[in-house]
């Protein structure tokens, strides 16, 4: 079963409609999701984003999130959880990222959660791969999704009804700082991180029907050469190829130039290392890019497993 985009802006009203309410507590951002399940098919609609930079708030205050933006997060689900309310959910989940999960005072970010109704689990990175390959697949078997986050990085495969997944705690931002911030070449800098890459995650499956990429937009749309708003949502490993090639060929002075320069360069020059690396190491030639945020996975699995949800 599948998780579909769906924009309409209310929900069929009969006796087989289930609603619920879903977030991802992000190291930048806040997304919330509203999904439903209408005779036995799952809809899903991104209600909003909102930047909210726990990683760096944590980073800069010593381990603590400050009460003035606790306060700044209990208003926000509040409202979301007063929108779900309104919509006919019972339930509304959350899913955190390293940013909470690392904070000194994450208990009491728990605890103004559970004050407005929000259920947040303190998932690890094993587990935010799980419910990132209930996103980007519906939960279908036999597929490979990986995710480069600011702070960490997955890669999750589904086999013999077990997803499993790897997880390290070094999203795209580390991973520039430490292997190509400071390296005069994209060569040198691949050779860096893919050496990184292969210490975490060489034993990937090759057989998997497809491969998935969550939040692989920016890094995509660069390699194919478009606007995000045109982003077809392939990316076959042909063009990627072309792209990291020219990459490779810019001297030292413009491969500068063009760190300093491009926009978001720290999200997509690791982006587009570890995507080639993945499709090498997996044996794919076209990666999908994945148009569902993090808690589309979180409604899915809540869905699909009886245990959680009346179906």
């Amino acid at each position: 079963m599948h998780a579909n985009n769906d924009n309409s802006s209310s929900p069929c009203v009969n006796e087989s409609t289930r609603q619920v309410g879903a977030i991802d507590l992000g190291s930048k951002n806040f997304k919330f999701v509203f999904g439903q399940k209408v005779n036995g098919v799952i809809t899903t609609e991104l209600i909003r984003k909102e930047r909210f930079e726990l990683g760096k708030e944590v980073t800069e205050n010593n381990g603590l999130v400050r009460e003035e933006k606790i306060a700044q997060v209990k208003q926000s689900l509040s409202l979301f959880v007063h929108y779900c309310r309104e919509r006919g959910a019972t339930d509304v989940l959350a899913i955190t990222a390293s940013a909470i999960r690392n904070a000194r005072n994450y208990q009491r970010i728990r605890d103004v959660a559970d004050e407005v109704g929000v259920n947040v689990e303190l998932a690890d990175g094993a587990r935010e791969g799980k419910i990132g390959y209930f996103a980007a697949t519906g939960g279908a078997p036999n597929k490979l999704v990986t995710e480069v986050g600011s702070k960490s990085m997955q890669v999750t495969w589904e086999r013999d009804g077990d997803i499993l997944s790897r997880s390290v705690s070094v999203g795209y931002e580390q991973a520039y700082e430490s292997f190509i911030e400071h390296e005069s070449r994209l060569r040198e800098a691949e050779k860096r991180f893919d050496k990184f890459l292969d210490g975490n995650f060489r034993e990937i499956p090759q057989h998997t029907d497809q491969y998935f990429a969550l939040a692989a937009n920016t890094a995509t749309s660069f390699a194919a050469g478009e606007l995000d708003s045109e982003l077809e949502r392939t990316l076959d490993k042909n063009r990627l190829d072309r792209a990291m090639a020219r990459l490779r060929t810019l001297p030292a002075s413009q491969f500068g130039e063009l760190k300093a320069s491009l926009p978001k360069a720290e999200k997509i020059l690791p982006g587009l290392i570890f995507i080639q690396y993945i499709m090498e190491r997996s044996g794919h030639s076209v990666m999908c890019v994945s148009p569902n945020e993090l808690p589309v996975g979180l409604v899915v699995e809540y869905f699909l497993d009886p245990g959680l949800a009346s179906v």
